[in-house]
């Protein structure tokens, strides 16, 4: 899946890292039968890599020490080597140390895709403490319920979240507060505009005057950080997780967890060591960017594109003018620049496909309808390479080989990632080949546990009689015979149809296909009759109309492809779905009528 590369060597000095790795994936045995007293079948990959045993902040060091005047980050017309990145991030780990941050202690971070972001977390990481990576977009509740859970030392924010921060501090009076201004990046007319929403914030109650702002206590701190040595099985992160359930659970991933997917990533797309550019517009307070935009560039010297907000002219703008070998997105990202590309009257620029096509462009955090993937083909001549990955994984196990990838598959399983696919109401029995069954994960990036949460920490992590952790994922999948992953739908997803399980993803891949049809979403609901009924939710195209005469034509494509209790009985028509910052969907927010503003528009039960 993986060919083998020439004189390929880690970033870091240890020159057997690599070589291991580039063997062909061995094709999972389906043959053998399980007998009683054998382990169960295990798919993946089964070589062994010799895997970093550093920090990330020590991480950062042997890349500056490498190749310091490599370019390390780009931020609209300012560029840093990772000579000057370090010496950043020293004087910024000893001006936190001096206010009282040190080794475990918890720093929440609420930045978004920024240099500060970058230079931030890797201070905290050179003090051995831990980032609580919690993102501008959350909400008043969630933030005030990760303070109480995780207790932060220090709170460091865009200050533009000042008023949220104001209504956190009435639970917590002795937060203490560093503030990230991004208005000297901006353009003159932009900088207008920053400084307005800042004097509104202020106004708001906000920062007048509390805390400090970044660069202040750069400007007054030693060049040397205090020496601190965490150890590799340490926390390096809480990175809050929930967004599709509702219910916020913490994933603790150590320096060795997110250096392990690091290496796994960076053989799957095969970043040479001091030579890649990789755009990061996805944002860093979620695992998938983190992993992929900032922490995997970092361990291959490679050049972090940062894109603080997502405008889609824009990031094609800065595609063009950077261009960058490797292109992390999500689903959520990559429709709109299709449309983006596909309004262009005399099509694309040239130079634009040229880079397109060039780089390796990779898609996760959702799943990519074949749709999408198909429109990006025809507009830039090369496929996206889908992954998989979740939170407690730090965050990918599987992906596509970059020259070869399959419509819909997740792909192959990531170096010493090992899978198995079991029966959901019993994950002791391992499911036959072919058929579809939970995917339990195991392998050097999956998580410690969640953060002070025993109870949720053992329904997603069971350990083996040979002392191996398994990570249930809750995704039902399938395998193909050349070991390709597909995920069928989510656990907790089933519906329940009078004893008959129905996929809510395979009812949604049908109606997709409407053409009036933008977007789709399949859940049950409680029946008394069958226990949970099937309910279509659609989102439909602009200019759509005839409610009734379409719920006719959904139903009966929907009984031309699927059995008869797979047919939603009732059809709803919104505005939107309900989806996070990546484009995931959150079903929870639909299994009950009457949402809000995600009530139905139109409904039409089946007679």
């Amino acid at each position: 899946m993986i060919r083998r590369a020439k004189n390929n060597q880690a970033a870091h000095g240890n020159k057997r890292w690599l070589a291991p790795a580039m063997r062909k994936f061995r094709r999972p045995n389906r043959d053998s039968a399980v007998h009683e007293n054998a382990e169960p079948r295990i798919d993946g990959p089964h070589d062994t890599l010799s895997y970093p045993t550093t920090t990330l902040g020590q991480m950062l060091e042997q890349s500056a020490g490498r190749f310091g005047d490599t370019a390390a980050m780009v931020y609209g017309k300012t560029c840093w080597t990772y000579s000057q990145m370090l010496g950043q991030v020293n004087r910024l780990a000893a001006g936190l140390a001096g206010l009282g941050v040190g080794k475990a202690d918890r720093v929440l971070m609420m930045l978004p895709n920024c240099p500060e972001f970058v230079t931030t977390f890797m201070a905290i990481q050179k003090l051995g403490a831990v980032v609580v990576n919690a993102g501008p977009l959350m909400g008043s509740d969630d933030v005030t319920a990760l303070c109480r859970m995780t207790e932060p030392r220090l709170v460091i924010a865009l200050d533009l979240q000042a008023p949220l921060l104001a209504k956190i501090e009435r639970n917590h009076g002795d937060l203490k507060c560093l503030w990230v201004c991004l208005k000297d990046y901006q353009k003159r007319f932009k900088r207008l505009g920053y400084r307005a929403k800042l004097w509104q914030a202020r106004q708001g109650n906000g920062n007048n005057g509390h805390g400090q702002q970044i660069a202040d206590l750069l400007a007054q701190s030693p060049s040397r950080p205090p020496t601190v040595t965490p150890d590799p099985n340490d926390t390096a992160v809480l990175q809050p997780t929930g967004g599709t359930t509702g219910t916020l659970k913490i994933a603790q991933l150590t320096h060795r967890n997110l250096l392990a997917n690091a290496m796994q990533l960076s053989l799957a797309v095969q970043l040479k060591p001091g030579q890649g550019r990789v755009l990061a517009i996805l944002p860093m307070f979620h695992v998938y960017g983190l992993s992929t935009c900032m922490v995997t560039p970092i361990f291959n010297a490679a050049t972090i594109l940062p894109v603080t907000r997502f405008h889609g002219d824009q990031l094609l703008e800065v595609i063009l003018e950077h261009r960058p070998t490797i292109i992390p997105l999500a689903p959520a990202i990559i429709e709109p620049i299709c449309t983006v590309m596909e309004s262009i009257k005399d099509g694309p620029d040239p130079a634009l496909v040229d880079v397109l096509r060039s780089a390796v462009v990779t898609s996760g955090a959702a799943p990519l309808t074949a749709d999408a993937s198909r429109r990006f083909e025809s507009l830039v001549g090369v496929q996206i390479v889908q992954g998989y990955g979740l939170t407690e994984a730090s965050p990918a196990t599987h992906t596509n080989p970059i020259n070869g990838p399959r419509e819909n598959s997740i792909g192959v399983p990531l170096a010493d990632t090992r899978v198995r696919t079991v029966d959901p109401g019993d994950p002791t029995r391992d499911m036959p080949a072919g058929e579809p069954g939970e995917m339990l994960v195991s392998g050097p990036q999956v998580m410690t546990g969640y953060f002070k949460d025993r109870q949720e920490t053992d329904n997603v992590l069971t350990v083996d009689a040979a002392g191996r952790r398994w990570l249930h994922t809750g995704d039902i999948v399938k395998v193909d015979q050349d070991g390709f992953y597909y995920v069928v739908d989510r656990r907790k997803d089933m519906i329940n149809c009078g004893g008959l399980k129905v996929y809510p993803r395979k009812v949604e891949v049908v109606i997709d296909k409407h053409p009036q049809v933008q977007d789709v979403a399949v859940v049950g609901r409680p029946d008394a009759a069958k226990t949970e009924k099937v309910v279509a939710i659609i989102v439909l195209r602009e200019g759509a109309e005839g409610h009734d005469q379409l719920i006719d034509e959904l139903r009966a494509q929907c009984r031309e492809h699927l059995a008869h209790y797979e047919v939603p009985k009732t059809f709803e028509f919104v505005a939107k779905l309900p989806r996070t910052a990546l484009g995931k969907l959150q079903k929870y927010k639909l299994r009950k009528s009457g949402n809000g503003d995600q009530a139905p528009m139109a409904g039409k039960d089946q007679g």
